[in-house]
């Protein structure tokens, strides 16, 4: 323990220079103007919108699905996007809150970093910032996002290694060459306060400049939980209509108190002592089973991100892209790690352990594109060609030690009493990835487009355990490939098919394999997942609304299956697999009246593995869900919405020992649009309803917040 980075007590955060600016709401009435069709062209990879208004839920254009703008009718995918203006509006700070009600994603995210699985897939290494990888462990911030998109399904194709249910694109915003600046404060329910500010200003001919910047403050409907934000995005960009530059910079900190929720009631073990079946947690819903005044988590991080663009001919331009993260992630966090006490048996008090953590993380990601048209007529080839490569440094620096157990349902969170803290895991690990893509969007006629990708990617890992002195590598080389295909028989309707496929190899979801570990683990070759889509997606009333219905199979084969002899030993044997249906609905429904809504059925279970798992079904998982939301929005004047976020029962463990039963939640806002100013007063849950929103086991189960109100005032200047 003599690392200058281990730290016992709670840090105080630092303020940041422009420390009156926070809270991550960004109002409708404060959008970027649309360019014209020539810088659409120019920069693909920022949103376009068209003449439909600006609160029409629907994109114009997606770029997560093949890097570039495309109309999301000829996607042979599903994608659904999502503004943060909406999110921040109720008081969304963060991813889980923004997916709540997304069909197809389940929300597992730990207290420390965010987890989701899209349609039944785990997407730790799937995160992206503006189409980079963004796969670091910890908790993201919206202050400077405009849209998330969610592209279901592999996307090896495009993005290289990840669990293949899909990923989640946080898209940032961007300067623009028309003044327009914001300033936003919120005040709401358990002491949130905060302020934000958007400041966009043309710097000249050719160069325009935008700054995004605030703090937030906020307790919590648990005992001794609170947490504070703090954001700063600068960015500058530069066009001179052949050629583009656009330099981003973001340095966020968010520091709270480790939440891992409650532990369920163990109701029986086996003659081995371990848990044969569950009660859900009997404790009261603000009940904190951590180290009051001791726990923490500090997350610092800095993104760095440069896109240049050239336009070498009328159709073909060539783009860079350079993006840098450094993250640093200190914790001291005390929680449940057994549902009881074991010795003597007790199941009315529960085991809880203590880890401090110094982590640090650089990421580096550099691709070279060439995009461009080829053809004329009947026939043209949308083409883009990349090269890319990464590099990643990951340094976990883990301490444990043991904690004094509590009560199950009146803890005591001032027993801060614990063993001295010792050296758990002390490791460096380094991955490298090169990667080779082509892919061509094929127009044939006015009523086929076919979309044809393949990628191939080299990554290896490397990785020490500084403790024992061991070090292991492993690299794998694989190609993945995509191809779809959209038939518009009848104008306005849309059907597609598509056939995707992923890779995960050891070592590339959280970054690190164990040094000479037992057995083969580490020789294991990458697990696999492939997807078969097919859909329909249609534009009614005018293009007024939109719908989509797809129907999906998801295989992970190639699994991971422990020999049930010889321990350490592993197979490639397994299957885990996900078939669903899902169903949108999008767009206006009447003049100034509009409808955002998503509904999946899917049944996601563990097909071949060890005995004891075969069959279950997969973790966090939902077997329905989705949200409906409806709102009454004029260019001025009042204004409201109001909707339903439904989610199923989902089992909290591997072992299906605990279903955790189905919820729906209810939201709404009202507000008032003045041609300068906007005030609204959003509810979360106004039916108050109790319900358990997420878990990562059955010993950490996270409870719904109850009511909760946000009230926002915003100005335009």
């Amino acid at each position: 323990m003599s690392s200058s980075r281990f730290v016992f007590r709670r840090t105080r955060m630092r303020t940041l220079p422009l420390a009156l600016c926070a809270a991550f709401t960004s109002m409708p009435l404060y959008a970027a103007e649309d360019g014209d069709d020539k810088e659409k062209d120019k920069l693909p990879a920022v949103e376009v919108r068209g003449e439909r208004s600006h609160y029409d839920p629907r994109p114009a254009r997606v770029s997560t699905a093949t890097r570039t703008a495309a109309d999301p009718r000829d996607v042979p995918q599903s994608i659904s996007s999502v503004s943060v203006e909406q999110v921040a509006s109720y008081g969304g700070r963060d991813l889980a809150a923004a997916l709540a009600g997304v069909p197809g994603v389940s929300n597992i995210s730990d207290t420390r970093f965010d987890a989701f699985r899209i349609r039944g897939f785990s997407n730790a290494g799937d995160l992206l910032l503006d189409g980079m990888r963004d796969d670091a462990q910890y908790v993201r911030s919206l202050g400077n996002i405009e849209r998330i998109e969610v592209l279901k399904g592999p996307a090896a194709v495009l993005y290289g290694r990840g669990g293949g249910g899909g990923v989640i694109n946080r898209i940032s915003k961007q300067p623009g060459p028309e003044a327009h600046a914001s300033i936003s404060t919120s005040w709401g329910s358990y002491g949130r306060q905060g302020v934000a500010i958007d400041v966009n200003r043309p710097l000249g001919e050719h160069w325009s400049m935008r700054i995004n910047a605030g703090r937030e403050r906020n307790d919590s409907f648990r005992n001794e939980v609170d947490s504070t934000r703090q954001y700063l995005a600068p960015s500058l960009k530069w066009d001179d209509g052949r050629s583009s530059w656009l330099l981003q910079a973001e340095y966020s900190e968010f520091e709270r108190v480790p939440d891992r929720g409650m532990p369920a009631r163990v109701a029986a073990v086996n003659a081995a002592g371990q848990p044969v079946s569950y009660r859900l947690p009997p404790a009261s819903p603000e009940k904190f089973f951590g180290a009051a005044g001791r726990d923490f988590i500090r997350d610092a991080n800095l993104n760095l991100r440069s896109t240049f663009t050239h336009r070498i001919a009328p159709d073909w331009q060539v783009r860079h892209m350079l993006s840098v993260l450094d993250l640093n992630s200190d914790f001291d966090n005390t929680f449940v790690t057994q549902g009881f006490v074991s010795t003597p048996r007790d199941f009315n008090r529960v085991q809880r352990g203590r880890f401090i953590q110094n982590l640090q993380q650089r990421n580096i990601q550099t691709n070279l594109e060439l995009e461009g048209k080829a053809g004329s007529g009947p026939l043209v080839h949308n083409m883009l060609l990349g090269a890319e490569y990464s590099w990643q440094k990951r340094e976990p620096r883990l301490w444990s030690a043991g904690a004094v157990p509590v009560s199950i349902t009146n803890p005591n969170s001032n027993a801060n009493q614990s063993s001295t803290p010792a050296r758990f895991q002390m490791n460096y690990h380094k991955a490298n990835g090169q990667a080779l893509y082509a892919q061509d969007q094929l127009d044939i006629g006015q009523h086929w487009k076919l979309l044809a990708g393949l990628r191939w990617d080299r990554f290896e890992i490397d990785s020490s355990n500084k403790i024992a002195g061991r070090r292991s590598q492993r690299s794998s080389s694989v190609l993945s490939p995509r191809i779809g295909a959209v038939w518009a028989p009848v104008a306005e309707h849309n059907l597609y098919l598509s056939y995707s496929k992923n890779f995960a190899p050891v070592g590339g979801d959280t970054i690190g394999i164990t040094p000479n570990a037992s057995g083969n683990v580490n020789d294991l070759g990458p697990q696999y997942s492939r997807q078969y889509e097919a859909g329909i997606k249609s534009d009614w009333v005018d293009r007024k609304l939109s719908t989509t219905l797809s129907w999906f199979q998801l295989d992970l084969y190639n699994r991971a299956v422990a020999d049930p002899v010889l321990p350490g030993i592993f197979y490639l044997t397994g299957l885990e697999r996900n078939r669903g249906i899902e169903f949108s609905l999008n767009g206006e429904i009447a003049r100034d009246w509009f409808i955002r809504s998503g509904v999946t059925r899917q049944n996601a279970k563990v097909v071949e593995a060890e005995r004891q798992l075969t069959g279950k079904r997969s973790t966090g998982v939902s077997s329905k869900g989705g949200s409906v939301f409806i709102s009454y929005a004029p260019a001025l004047g009042f204004f409201a919405e109001t909707g339903l976020v439904y989610e199923g029962a989902r089992y909290a463990d591997r072992d299906n020992l605990l279903e955790l039963p189905g919820y729906t939640r209810w939201d709404g806002k009202i507000g008032y649009r003045l041609r300068e100013a906007e005030f609204t007063l959003a509810a979360v849950n106004l039916a108050n309803r109790g319900y358990y929103a997420s878990a990562t086991g059955a010993a950490q189960i996270m409870p719904g917040a109850p009511r909760s109100l946000t009230f926002t005032a915003a100005y335009k200047f």
